[in-house]
């Protein structure tokens, strides 16, 4: 019996529009008005996330990856900063291969560049909705953007300098989108130098690097022995790299149709993709089941 369902949001829980479809969000109050308790696991901070589903319902929060987790109060449970030392040398590595980064701290997000940052979340829009042009990539983003609290900079040096910063997540982009020129040569290089921190990915044209200790597969079983749900009683829904962790620690890891091959090799089910509601149709099929071994119990 599943009492305990994650879900990524970008190409998973937001559809082509970048929305919350009312199908799922009355998937999520289902869930939980039958028992089962629902979390949001993202790359996205609090502040990026809540606005999709605030004041609709109430979920607890993995965000940043794994570096910060909030009850469904909204209240921290966790934090996993990268440590000094690794965010210096990280630095290096993205100015060596001269690519545009955004940095995640304890007190908001920052860019150095609105225009890039404007142009690389419309990339990630299409690459997460494949038949989506630019220019309406471009225009949703612009809309999108305005929910997101973001602080743009000259330069980043008071953030690194200023130690009551806590760096949670750092967010490098290849606006060429040639994964293998730049971004895989950069993760690599990242991975044999630094034993403490992790690098994924949420599309096709970023790289996310945050505390090795920040997974969204190990945060979610953490939440999990808190409220004393087992592993086999927890779902997983994601479909990007930085859903791996969470995937293969669920009882039950599923892939969406839209999910990257590495992705759907790992789940252990499948549903349909973030334009048809993917999330709403395994949650009320997992409500389904939940009721029948009920019965059966």
């Amino acid at each position: 019996m599943i009492k305990l369902i994650a879900s990524d949001m970008d190409g998973t829980l937001l559809n082509e529009k970048m929305e919350v479809s009312e199908r799922n969000i009355q998937a999520i109050k289902d869930a939980k008005a039958n028992g089962i308790e629902f979390l949001i696991a993202s790359g996205r901070g609090l502040s990026e996330a809540n606005p999709f589903l605030k004041d609709r319902v109430h979920p607890g929060y993995i965000t940043l990856n794994g570096a910060e987790v909030f009850d469904s109060n909204e209240k921290m449970v966790s934090s996993n900063p990268i440590s000094t030392e690794s965010k210096f040398k990280i630095v290096e590595l993205f100015h060596k291969y001269d690519i545009y980064f955004e940095v995640v701290t304890d007190k908001g997000i920052f860019s150095d560049n609105k225009e890039l940052r404007i142009s690389s979340l419309a990339e990630l829009l299409m690459s997460l909705n494949p038949g989506t042009s630019y220019e309406k990539a471009y225009a949703d983003t612009l809309e999108k953007i305005k929910l997101t609290p973001m602080t743009f900079l000259d330069s980043y040096d008071k953030i690194f300098n200023d130690e009551s910063y806590q760096i949670m997540k750092l967010l490098a982009f290849d606006s060429d989108n040639k994964r293998d020129v730049k971004l895989e040569p950069l993760k690599d290089e990242i991975h044999n130098l630094l034993k403490d921190v992790v690098v994924t990915s949420s599309s096709p044209n970023n790289i996310e690097v945050n505390s090795s200790d920040a997974q969204k597969g190990i945060a979610l079983l953490k939440y999990a022995k808190t409220k004393g749900i087992k592993q086999s009683e927890i779902m997983a829904i994601g479909d990007n790299l930085n859903d791996a962790s969470m995937i293969q620690e669920a009882g039950v890891g599923v892939a969406m149709a839209n999910a990257i091959p590495e992705i759907k090799d790992m789940a252990d089910e499948f549903t349909d993709n973030n334009a048809n509601d993917g999330v709403a149709q395994i949650i009320e099929k997992v409500i389904a089941q939940n009721e029948m071994e009920g019965q059966v119990e």
